[in-house]
């Protein structure tokens, strides 16, 4: 029984040191997301808007106005910048159009001014389809690269969430190993208690044999 004690505490405290091993693994890259990803938007130096230059809509987001001036850093910054700050500006741009509707407009558009500069390449209304083609190519562009950065954010928050969620199973990794390592050391501990009675019995019995 006894043995079977001391078998039983070495596995457990194995475990508990490979487990403990994993939860450093795991750690380890739990930083590294948090890390890259702050390095990363800290490069791009985009600062959140003013108070002041928010609009009415911007302003009742309490994200917005709690990071008002500040730099963007983390995932949380992240995700509510690309949802409020430049979703809610891209709605401004053409009437609440999507790059994909706009971009297609904006082809509509170009085709009748190729068309009517073939036919009368003079004359003004001609003039103004090719002004509008231009105005809605610019538009179309102005809403991809929005449509990108808030992909591109959104894409960090994500990431920032993964690494919180390595964090979280890094603390329980931590507390598993915890809690196997004080288990092994108490059937060691126990182990050895059980064993001292039997060496003592057997030092009597050889003792009197001797006799």
């Amino acid at each position: 029984m006894t043995g079977n004690k001391r078998t039983w505490a070495i596995g457990t405290s194995v475990l508990a040191l490979a487990i403990l091993a994993l939860a450093l693994i795991v750690q380890n890259q739990a930083n590294f997301a948090k890390d890259y990803l702050h390095d990363q938007l800290a490069e791009h130096g985009i600062i959140f808007t003013p108070t002041a230059g928010l609009s009415p809509a911007q302003q009742k987001i309490p994200c917005l106005v709690a990071n008002a001036g500040k730099p963007l850093l983390t995932g949380a910054q992240a995700e509510c910048y690309a949802k409020y700050q430049i979703g809610i500006d891209l709605t401004l741009v053409d009437g609440g159009q999507t790059y994909f509707q706009a971009h297609y407009n904006g082809y509509l558009m170009r085709q009748k001014a190729l068309a009517a500069a073939k036919t009368a390449p003079n004359d003004p209304a001609t003039l103004a389809l090719q002004t509008q083609a231009q105005q809605a190519e610019q538009t179309s562009n102005d809403l991809l690269a929005g449509e990108a950065t808030k992909g591109l954010l959104l894409t960090g928050y994500a990431f920032s969430v993964m690494g919180e969620r390595l964090a979280q199973a890094a603390i329980a990794l931590f507390i598993l190993a915890g809690l196997l390592l004080i288990a092994g050391l108490a059937l060691l501990i126990r182990s050895f208690r059980r064993l001292a009675p039997e060496q003592r019995a057997a030092t009597r019995k050889s003792e009197l044999l001797a006799v």
